[in-house]
């Protein structure tokens, strides 16, 4: 049918826009984060598209199930605005029901894919960025030394800074290090140095030709010391197999197979939730798009985002009962996604059949328009 096909055509356009915004403010921010973690030597700077490429995944599924939300809710909502709906309506035969087939239609390809991100996809993304602070937290601190960064060696006590680093690796330029004890202060500077490992594998980095400042700080008395050779150690820490134990980077067979583990079963209902709630929110769009044409839209928009909340918020609080054991699974599964099932049917239940039973005062278009109005 033609409402159908312009419905489909104009909820692309929509869909397409309102996840294009969303999905580049939670980028930016995800990006903005990453490059501070970067700065601060928390993860490899070599590694921060692939960190940024792994946020996006591990957000997506959210981002699509409110998009979806969003772009259906407008979409009809600027049809009622426009008086479409008044036409399909009374000369097409059509019923508000009849908008659930080409919604769905639209909605469930998407749905698809917010079921694959939710229960494989951002696993497996969030799995490989913890993988990666693990191996960036275990290496030594020679392999973290690089150029024009400060990094903090000898477990957070030193700050090591170097200009510049020879390709092998083992030859550094211009050097600075702090060290801050309890009663003290260490300034140290130097030219030029080298990294040497001993026969007993302690590895340093022996410094040429630079000054050591050491006093208290806010007192004018500092002791300087000029060098030709200095030692500075650094920590080897001894290899160590790398074990994701979060149940967030699990695979989903792993969590089935943990009936007993309270956290794992709250992951489970984190990630079943998702599509069930994109499902369950496109069909609360439907009846919640009524809106008298004389009045503005931005009342659904509100109320939108505040059932989109709500129901996010009933996901955590949820995943909180399941891992406390106060729920079981199947309970929280259905107590919380039934709920908002049955807020769906109730909507559609008072735009189809209870509507000509309710005083048009106690009705949100009403005192909207009487709002417009003054």
């Amino acid at each position: 049918m033609i409402f159908r096909r312009s419905l489909v055509s104009e909820l692309a356009n929509t869909a397409g826009a309102v996840f294009t915004v969303i999905f580049s403010i939670v980028l930016t921010i995800g990006l903005v984060r990453i490059l501070g973690l970067a700065a601060g030597g928390r993860i490899d700077s070599g590694t921060v598209m692939e960190m940024v490429v792994y946020e996006a995944l591990v957000n997506l599924a959210p981002l699509l199930a409110v998009s979806l939300f969003i772009a259906v809710l407008m979409t009809l909502t600027r049809s009622w605005l426009d008086s479409e709906m008044v036409v399909w309506f009374s000369s097409g035969g059509i019923s508000l029901l009849s908008w659930i087939r080409p919604v769905l239609r639209f909605s469930i390809p998407i749905i698809l894919l917010i079921t694959a991100l939710s229960l494989v996809i951002s696993p497996w993304a969030k799995g490989q960025s913890e993988l990666n602070r693990e191996v960036w937290s275990q290496r030594d601190d020679v392999d973290r030394i690089s150029p024009g960064r400060f990094i903090e060696i000898a477990g957070g006590k030193q700050v090591f800074f170097v200009e510049e680093v020879s390709p092998d690796g083992l030859s550094v330029k211009n050097v600075f290090l702090t060290e801050t004890a309890i009663d003290s202060e260490m300034v140290l500077m130097a030219k030029t140095g080298e990294i040497k490992t001993n026969e007993d594998g302690d590895r340093y980095v022996i410094l040429h030709d630079g000054r050591r400042y050491e006093g208290t700080a806010g007192t004018p008395e500092y002791k300087v010391t000029e060098f030709h050779t200095y030692g500075i150690r650094l920590d080897v820490k001894p290899e160590s197999a790398i074990q994701m134990k979060d149940v967030d980077t699990q695979p989903l067979p792993l969590l089935f197979m943990q009936p007993d583990n309270s956290e794992a079963q709250g992951e489970l209902l984190w990630r079943i939730s998702w599509p069930i709630a994109a499902l369950n929110l496109i069909l609360i769009a439907i009846p919640l798009s009524f809106t008298n044409p004389r009045a503005g839209r931005s009342l659904n928009i509100v109320v939108a985002l505040l059932l989109f909340v709500l129901y996010l918020n009933g996901i955590s609080v949820g995943r909180t009962w399941v891992e406390q054991g106060t729920m079981g699974l199947v309970s929280a599964t259905i107590v919380l996604n039934g709920a908002f099932t049955i807020l769906a049917v109730i909507l559609f239940l008072r735009r189809t059949i209870m509507q000509r039973w309710i005083p048009q005062w106690m009705t949100i278009g009403y005192w909207r328009s009487k709002g417009g109005q003054s």
